[in-house]
């Protein structure tokens, strides 16, 4: 038993002397939103917290490096107590740090919910947001259920198992939260942002039980059907994505981000409406357009007979003559 107690707190110590210091790139990798200064500065003091947790954390395993094997069985002389209020320390660093940077990503959810009241406007078709709202705001309250569970905790073992059990309960709030922000900051413009676990349209309705969840806004959503069809041409062309939602879009309201001249295209792929501009035989003229149609998540796509082409298909098959 002693020396199976050896070895795992051998293999958490070195765990955790190998942990990467944490960064705001760690919470912002998948995510383009935008933030003011005093929130980018609430992020930064975040990962300050985590990473103060992560140094005393280490400072912790360290120490108990140092005591025997009997010592840590017993678990009661005053090095173990310091080893183990060290811990908890870290915990609550940690659970202060992820705490923040969750505030940052929720406080902005919020200041988009109280801006269309503000508006007397209800921001219909955001459901996806509010679901991983939702989500990331029980997945926290679990974490701190289990960091307070720590606070109670007298094993030093067992009470690393479950604080890292927590980060990674929070790491997830925080993602979800963030992700949430993004769908508002993009609204209401949906991207397919090809997330990780992504949740599906099937899923939101089955969790809202309410098929209303699929009905779009008036303010920005055509109200009634359009032909989607674009006549097939067997060369290759260029097109700039400008938007892109899973119900079609007004063209007004895309002008209030695209303010170009040029004629927007609806292209219907599955069960996504996408908004392209331009018409190329060649990607170096469509790159110019895309760089001077100043839509920030605008990007090039390729087609052949109404087929879709990666890039780099398309560019071979210009090469080779097809």
């Amino acid at each position: 038993m002693k020396n199976y107690l050896t070895i795992l707190l051998y293999f958490i110590f070195l765990s955790c002397c190998n942990a990467q210091q944490f960064a705001v790139s760690d919470y912002r990798k998948e995510l383009n939103i935008k933030l003011d200064i005093i929130d980018e500065k609430r992020l930064e003091k975040g990962v300050e917290s985590l990473n103060d947790g992560l140094a005393l954390e280490n400072e912790a395993l360290g120490n108990l490096e140092s005591i025997d094997d009997d010592e840590k069985m017993i678990g009661i002389s005053s090095n173990y107590t310091k080893v183990i209020k060290k811990l908890i320390d870290a915990s609550e660093l940690y659970k202060e740090g992820h705490g923040l940077i969750y505030a940052v990503f929720s406080d902005n959810c919020t200041k988009f919910i109280g801006l269309n009241k503000k508006m007397n406007h209800y921001a219909s078709g955001t459901n996806k947001a509010k679901y991983y709202e939702i989500k990331g705001s029980n997945t926290l309250e679990k974490s701190v259920r289990i960091r307070n569970i720590i606070l109670q905790a007298n094993k030093a073992e067992w009470l690393q198992y479950k604080m890292h059990e927590a980060i990674e309960l929070e790491k997830l709030a925080v993602r979800d939260v963030g992700r949430a922000l993004q769908i508002y900051q993009d609204f209401p413009v949906e991207y397919n942002y090809g997330w990780e676990n992504d949740v599906t349209p099937e899923q939101l309705a089955i969790f809202f039980n309410n098929p209303s969840v699929k009905l779009p806004p008036e303010d920005a959503f055509l109200k009634k059907p359009v032909d989607v069809t674009i006549a097939p041409e067997e060369k290759i062309i260029f097109r700039v994505q400008i938007a892109a939602h899973t119900v079609p879009l007004e063209t007004d309201y895309i002008r209030t981000f695209y303010t170009g001249t040029d004629t927007i295209k609806q292209v219907l792929e599955g069960k996504w409406y996408k908004y392209q501009i331009g018409s190329f035989d060649s990607f170096e003229s469509a790159d110019s357009m895309q760089k001077s149609c100043r839509v920030p998540r605008a990007f090039i796509v390729a087609y052949q007979n109404n087929k879709r082409l990666s890039i780099k298909e398309a560019l071979a098959k210009l090469k080779a003559g097809q």
